[in-house]
């Protein structure tokens, strides 16, 4: 089994349309919603613990900002009505936020964290999380990044920064598994 408890939650972070107004940059796995949504259907049928995470920027020009409508969930991962919506404004789900909370009430000892961008808010969430003694898994085909442009001016694919952010966090921080697998 791939889990050690019987109550593991979903973690789902930063899922909204705002995502897409960054298409200046090459994008891996762009199946990574429709993956992640697979996924939250499975949770929903287990009736286990789903959070889902929201960026609120500060700045009003970002596309992450509460007054825009790219604010919004990804249609495929909406959040039902009874579960946890968690709003963050730093990169980390677990920053200024109740997210750790909600796990303690929810006798919650184990995550699967999935979202968007790897080599940011998921990154930042699984470090942070591990440091709390969370056990957690990260579905790789459940998360993706973006090509990142060096101060050097040297290009990373985002298929190269998602293997890298993905290998550092694996067996240090958590266990980055092809997929989760429920059964």
């Amino acid at each position: 089994m791939m889990f050690q408890s019987n109550n593991p939650a979903l973690v789902i972070i930063d899922c909204q349309l705002a995502i897409d107004e960054f298409d200046s940059s090459e994008r891996s796995n762009l199946e990574a919603e429709d993956e992640i949504s697979k996924l939250l259907w499975q949770w929903r049928d287990r009736q286990w613990p789903v959070i889902h995470v929201r960026h609120s920027a500060k700045s009003m020009q970002s596309p992450y900002h509460a007054t825009k409508a790219t604010y919004a969930f990804k249609e495929q991962v909406m959040p039902l009505p009874k579960e946890v919506v968690i709003t963050k404004s730093e990169n980390c789900a677990f920053a200024g936020t109740g997210l750790e909370t909600v796990l303690s009430d929810l006798a919650i000892s184990e995550l699967v964290i999935c979202g968007v961008l790897s080599h940011h808010s998921v990154a930042a969430t699984v470090i942070y999380g591990a440091a709390l003694g969370y056990r957690i898994l990260v579905p790789e085909n459940c998360t993706a990044s973006f090509s990142i442009t060096t101060k050097q001016g040297r290009q990373w694919s985002s298929e190269l920064v998602q293997d890298i952010y993905l290998t550092n966090l694996d067996g240090e921080y958590c266990q980055v598994v092809d997929k989760v697998s429920i059964k």
